[in-house]
């Protein structure tokens, strides 16, 4: 019994996204799973419930208050949008680093 519970509990955790937060242009919190992008849709007192960011998609994940991943549900209908996010990771990037640069220049 305890041998199924490992078993159970180990293919639970490999299908479980890895996730990850970046903001969007306008400042919004997007999630990553999966090299896929989703906005917050809803948050209740319990939980927060996104969906993905390309319209007409019915992939959605939701997370509890402090991001922890509760469920995903819905298959995505487009391919994954790895190099959408490596291009926001960058712009975030060097906007601090630029406002890192003109505060050490300023002091």
């Amino acid at each position: 019994m305890a041998e199924a519970f490992v078993i159970l509990t180990g293919e639970i955790e490999a299908k479980s996204p890895a996730i990850s937060f970046m903001n969007s242009n306008k400042g919004k919190p997007l999630l990553v799973a999966d090299e896929y992008t989703f906005k917050l849709n809803k948050a209740t007192t319990t939980t927060k419930y996104w969906i993905c960011t390309i319209n007409g998609c019915a992939a959605k994940v939701h997370t509890d208050l402090i991001n922890l991943l509760m469920k995903t549900a819905g298959n995505h209908s487009h391919l994954p949008e790895k190099e959408k996010i490596e291009v926001r990771e960058k712009i975030t990037f060097f906007t601090f680093f630029n406002i890192f640069l003109t505060l050490n220049i300023s002091a």
